[in-house]
């Protein structure tokens, strides 16, 4: 358990020190925590927003991944490269997107009293 723990946070700190889209990320989702509280959501709304920030992140370190993994394997600029990348930046978005879905509705649902 704690070796696991130790290598995961060396991940989570690789992560954050190398990746800016990562530091952005996180302090988006601080801003949207902070937000969804101020508009008094639920402690259940609170938590899955959490999920979903937390998810983006897991999302983005997925993306880091591959891209060392490609930019290992094909150093030089290839189509297989290329799609690799853009499929995992991809999947960040969708997750952003999702999430940033998820902060409006619950936006519109405080300021129509719901």
């Amino acid at each position: 358990f704690f070796s696991a723990l130790r290598w995961s946070s060396a991940g989570a700190a690789d992560l954050f020190r190398g990746e800016m889209a990562a530091r952005m990320e996180l302090a988006a989702g601080v801003v949207g925590l902070v937000w969804i509280v101020v508009i008094g959501r639920s402690l259940a709304e609170i938590g899955v927003y959490l999920m979903l920030a937390f998810a983006s992140l897991a999302v983005e370190a997925l993306n880091t991944a591959i891209e060392e993994i490609v930019d290992r394997v094909s150093p030089e600029h290839s189509e297989f490269a290329r799609r690799a990348k853009d499929l995992g930046s991809a999947a960040v978005m969708f997750m952003l997107i999702g999430t940033g879905i998820y902060v409006l509705l619950l936006t519109v649902a405080a300021a129509i009293g719901r």
